[in-house]
């Protein structure tokens, strides 16, 4: 009998502890909802610095977040394409797609983000075989009406130098591409978080890899050979330090790992010696963070990008487990790489949950700020150097 009572006295603390544990968790949510049903988002607090507010009333940031909101559905932005004629760069997109490879996810969520957060007046892939492959590349055909294919014959040789290998073949196409039309050349991993309108306003602009980068680039650490990476350039037509880059092509033969040398080396070369040439460097906002300059990759790292223009996801490898995530898995994951990617398909780097999700939405970790630094090989030491001593490449205009 005192067995029995023991054994009803613990079913009704258990009831009792359960109970309790539910209507918490009910005032929780309850507290959250009404915020959100009385709270318009146009009333709400304005989104942490450097993240876009959602411009949705789908959406709303709770009075105590600083880095998620809480949606009904999910928010996903639309593309769109604009006629821009102001600035002295084209606003023409090109991507080179040499092979017959996949479109993989964070491939669709590059080739979105240009025409979410930039809004181009074309979006140009240039493929010499057929168009990616995949149900991805359908959907970007469907939501992108500014898309288009141009067929264009490999280059199989520059300046009598025989071409063979695809990475070679890639470079010169972007160089020949953009010194004929002019605009805007991205690799199929770059993400672009705004609009690039301020970059073209220059007639020709690059970005900074870091001293260890080697975003395209074998080098030594010797921190006088600073290179700059050819996987996102705006030019101009005719852009002339564009024409020196290539005229270097009459040497490939002489250069050991000439594709490095010849888009990164090469015009950082240029950018030092020739001072009659025009050019604009950014110095962390378009090739960094990376995980040889910055010491983490993007995909377990969580680096301050929120005033970067676009995030090079280099080397790809890191992304590819994360190649299968879909909106539903990146809206919550907190790393750099997922951060971009909310911006391109959300609008806002914020962590994203939905209404029924409220008890448990949390903010994102305080991101890290890309620093500059020089790396000294022999001490193995960062050390801290203002952006003057880094580097010497002014913008110019000519």
């Amino acid at each position: 009998m005192y067995k029995g009572f023991r054994v009803k006295a613990l079913l009704i603390c258990f009831v009792w502890v359960v109970y309790n544990a539910v209507s918490l968790q009910s005032t929780r949510f309850s507290k959250v909802v009404t915020d959100f049903e009385t709270n318009p988002v146009s009333q709400r607090s304005a989104s942490i610095v450097g993240t876009k507010q959602i411009k949705n009333e789908n959406c709303v940031k709770p009075a105590n977040a600083k880095s998620h909101i809480i949606c009904e559905t999910l928010p996903f932005q639309k593309p769109a394409c604009r006629n821009n004629t102001e600035g002295l760069v084209p606003n023409i997109v090109h991507y080179v797609w040499i092979g017959n490879g996949t479109l993989e996810y964070y491939h669709y969520i590059s080739i979105l983000s240009v025409a979410t957060n930039h809004k181009p007046d074309k979006m140009i892939f240039h493929i010499n075989d057929v168009v990616p492959q995949g149900e991805l590349w359908f959907n970007l055909v469907a939501q992108i009406p500014c898309l288009e294919v141009s067929y264009l014959q490999a280059p199989t040789q520059i300046y009598g130098n025989r071409i063979s290998d695809t990475l070679t073949q890639t470079d010169v196409a972007r160089f020949q591409i953009l010194l004929k039309y002019g605009g805007i050349y991205l690799d199929s991993d770059v993400i672009v978080l705004k609009s690039l309108d301020p970059l073209r306003q220059y007639p020709f602009t690059m970005g900074f890899n870091g001293v260890r980068s080697f975003s395209m680039c074998m080098f030594s650490l010797s921190s006088s050979r600073i290179p700059v990476g050819a996987g996102a350039i705006l030019s101009t037509p005719n852009a002339k330090f564009l024409a020196e880059i290539l005229n270097g092509y009459k040497n490939l033969t002489k250069i050991r790992n000439g594709a490095a040398f010849f888009s990164c080396h090469r015009p950082r070369s240029l950018a030092l010696r020739r001072k009659d040439l025009p050019i604009h460097i950014e110095e962390t906002s378009m090739q960094r963070p990376n995980m040889w300059a910055d010491g983490k990759s993007v995909d377990l790292s969580n680096f301050d990008i929120s005033n970067n223009y676009m995030l090079h996801i280099h080397p790809r490898s890191n992304v590819e487990l994360l190649s299968k995530w879909r909106a539903n898995q990146i809206r919550i994951h907190d790393s750099t790489y997922t951060a971009a990617a909310r911006a391109a398909l959300f609008g806002t780097q914020d962590l994203v949950f939905l209404r029924e999700e409220a008890f448990r939405a949390t903010d994102r970790k305080t991101p890290i700020p890309t620093k500059l630094y020089l790396y000294n090989e022999t001490r193995r030491k960062k050390q801290d150097r203002p952006p003057n001593l880094l580097l010497k490449l002014p913008s110019r205009v000519v």
